[in-house]
């Protein structure tokens, strides 16, 4: 049911409550998203779903497809490259402003983020072993803090909407596999270091390794017999 709290609109509710469902792996890529059935679940009119759906289309987490309606993005290995390139063109460019233009406040509230990420586990102990959702809604956070700073709210909205993106690939590519294959927890604190060091090259080039091995992880246990298209 969707909530009237707090003056927050019933068409936010729903794409709340849908981003979270599709981040967090509970809608399959490429699963359709039927209007009348989201309309009973959530308690709420047509158009209210609509214009939920049409807010997931705007953060590219939804497709609208011509005369089929509305589906959940599906994923493919073309669509991650291509995606893990812009977060290097975009969010690399966004960290090396934030890291020239970050003053004190700024440094503090990645050293927050930072602590509030460090604080949780990346993967629940089953059965069955499962992704940390408070985790991965830090993780979050805690990039967007990293370029808050660079002050370019269109840059800033165009890097939060490559993030989400990725964070589909991450749920959907099984739990446990980055922290088998790689050290999340001294990449994110290289970050940090650079970051608060206003070493802008450095946090950059760390930044395009992060996202670069991410993106070999998730090929490797997503796609591993996928053909490239």
């Amino acid at each position: 049911m969707a909530k009237r709290a707090g003056g927050e609109s019933l068409a936010v509710s729903v794409y709340t409550g849908l981003r979270s469902a599709i981040l967090n792996g509970e809608l399959a890529p490429g699963v359709r998203l039927k209007p009348a059935e989201l309309s009973v679940e959530f308690g709420v009119s047509l158009s209210v779903v609509r214009e939920a759906l049409g807010l997931l289309a705007a953060k590219d987490l939804v497709q609208v497809d011509r005369n089929r309606g509305f589906r959940v993005v599906p994923l493919s290995l073309q669509a991650l490259t291509d995606l893990t390139e812009a977060r290097i063109v975009n969010e690399g460019s966004a960290l090396r402003l934030s890291v020239e233009r970050g003053g004190v406040t700024w440094e503090s509230e990645v050293l927050a983020a930072h602590h509030r990420l460090a604080g949780q586990p990346m993967i629940l102990p089953g059965p069955p072993v499962r992704r940390n959702e408070e985790w991965a809604r830090a993780h979050l956070e805690f990039h967007h803090t990293l370029i808050k700073a660079c002050g370019n709210v269109v840059l800033l909205d165009i890097c939060d909407r490559l993030s989400d993106a990725a964070e589909v690939y991450r749920a959907w590519s099984g739990p446990g596999g980055e922290e088998r294959h790689r050290d999340v927890a001294g990449e994110h604190q290289g970050l940090v270091d650079a970051a608060l060091a206003h070493d802008a090259e450095l946090a950059v080039a760390r930044f395009e390794a992060h996202v670069s091995r991410t993106r070999e992880i998730v090929l490797e246990s997503s796609f591993a017999a996928e053909p490239a298209s």
